[in-house]
């Protein structure tokens, strides 16, 4: 499988406008497929940047505060970023349009991130719970996708989404250092997706597949003898992020084989 990662659409919330890098989105996977393997891709799609089309045409959509303004779901991509309220039928019909269409390009891998915006705390269309928001949410792109489809949640509150997703990242993202950026456990390192990783191995094979994040090999990884360890020990679904040609000799053996070894049912018996 190959996933097309963030960066092919125009702007966070603008899923089916092209990046400029991107001219022709449906065309790539359409290479994939024919090369053989299936397509996969990334988005975001509780989230709406205030730069996007969705937040400048539908101002309505968005979750919003008890003075009126957006609830924010935080800065990223030089943006402020603002919850889509998936209660809106014109937002909850643009969230099944985006899906549908990517279903019929032939993407059948859906890596869903910063999914934790569907169960932000304010006023919505219809007067439900933020946690209620949020399942009938993934409710609705898992049937948007079908059922043969297969959904990764990312950035996601855990147990709300039990029944809903094929596969959850149970850590936070890995990065090239052990220790995180002013050693907040909560952002990309390997020291606090170890933690996690092994913390909630009891959730594979009971609430879904467990993801770690990806396999890092390539020189310059700090330790990366001991996040490879810890993959094979409790990866539950593997992808490589590396650029293939930036691979030495044990970069790419040890890709290779963590790709290829078959994964227990579960990680604690």
């Amino acid at each position: 499988m190959v996933q097309v990662d963030d960066g092919y659409q125009a702007e966070i919330g603008d899923w089916l406008i092209p990046s400029g890098d991107f001219a022709d989105v449906p065309g790539l996977f359409a290479r994939i497929r024919d090369s053989g393997r299936r397509a996969g891709i990334w988005t975001a799609p509780f989230l709406v940047g205030a730069l996007s089309q969705v937040a400048a045409e539908h101002p309505d959509w968005l979750v919003r505060n008890d003075d009126g303004s957006p609830v924010s779901a935080g800065h990223n991509w030089n943006q402020d970023l603002y919850a889509l309220d998936s209660t809106h039928p014109g937002a909850a019909d643009y969230l099944a349009t985006v899906f549908r269409t990517f279903r019929d390009w032939g993407i059948d891998f859906h890596k869903i991130d910063f999914v934790y915006a569907g169960a932000l705390p304010g006023k919505r269309y219809s007067d439900i719970s933020p946690i209620q928001a949020y399942r009938d949410a993934l409710g609705l792109i898992r049937e948007a996708i079908g059922s043969d489809a297969y959904l990764l949640g990312c950035g996601a509150p855990q147990l709300p989404s039990i029944g809903l997703v094929d596969a959850m990242r149970v850590s936070p993202d890995i990065a090239p250092t052990y220790l995180p950026e002013d050693d907040d456990i909560s952002m990309p390192g390997q020291w606090g997706a170890v933690l996690n990783g092994e913390s909630r191995s009891f959730q594979h094979g009971r609430f879904w597949v467990n993801d770690p994040d990806c396999i890092v090999a390539r020189p310059g990884i700090e330790r990366r003898e001991g996040w490879a360890s810890h993959v094979s020990k409790f990866g539950g679904l593997r992808g490589s992020s590396d650029a293939i040609d930036q691979l030495d000799d044990w970069g790419l053996e040890t890709t290779r084989r963590l790709l290829s070894e078959p994964v227990p049912r579960y990680f604690i018996d």
